[in-house]
């Protein structure tokens, strides 16, 4: 490897930068290197893989430190599920409540049969989306997780539901005054 022109001290803070997502178009960041530690982990922690004396000794010394950090780790259990507020070909939304500070936020539930067999990936595009986003006309993403069965994006909860259901309300128009004063819609 060819010595680098750039100070330690600076290498340590872009590579800080990458991991945080705090760099532009980030591919690796803190959740994508968990989750690759945890398959790793799991891939590794079988009886034909632990024959060999390193990769037991990685699984051990792994064992609590995996333990723990899938403990703290979103999943669903976090959540009280109040109802359903919305149905699309993939998934459902949810209104749901977080049950350790009463919090309300939509939660969409992919199932992953049917959209990691789908060949365009529109829900790393849809979570990217929610999770970069400024406008005020964009749900924030608020967490995103997954379980062996589904894709989660909890985000913001509006009352009132989306454009097309607006529509469908309106016959599939809405009037000019409406489209002026969006508190009368609601």
């Amino acid at each position: 490897m060819e010595p680098s022109k750039e100070p330690v001290s600076v290498r340590i803070a872009r590579l800080n930068n990458m991991v945080l997502g705090k760099t532009a178009r980030s591919l690796i960041r803190r959740e994508g290197l968990i989750d690759s530690l945890l398959v790793l982990y799991d891939e590794c922690n079988n009886d034909s893989m632990k024959r060999d004396p390193n990769i037991s000794a990685f699984v051990e010394k792994f064992r609590s430190p995996v333990s723990e950090i899938r403990g703290m780790r979103v999943n669903i259990s976090d959540f009280e599920v109040r109802k359903v507020i919305g149905r699309g070909h993939f998934g459902e939304v949810h209104l749901v409540r977080e049950k350790q500070t009463g919090d309300v936020y939509a939660m969409k539930t992919l199932r992953k049969s049917d959209t990691l067999s789908n060949k365009r990936a529109f829900f790393e595009n849809e979570r990217d989306v929610m999770a970069t986003a400024t406008s005020p006309w964009i749900t924030s993403l608020q967490y995103a997780f997954q379980d062996m069965h589904n894709l989660y994006l909890v985000m913001e909860f509006h009352p009132g539901g989306d454009l097309l259901a607006l529509l469908d309300r309106f016959g599939g128009c809405l009037t000019e005054d409406y489209a002026r004063c969006s508190s009368q819609i609601v």
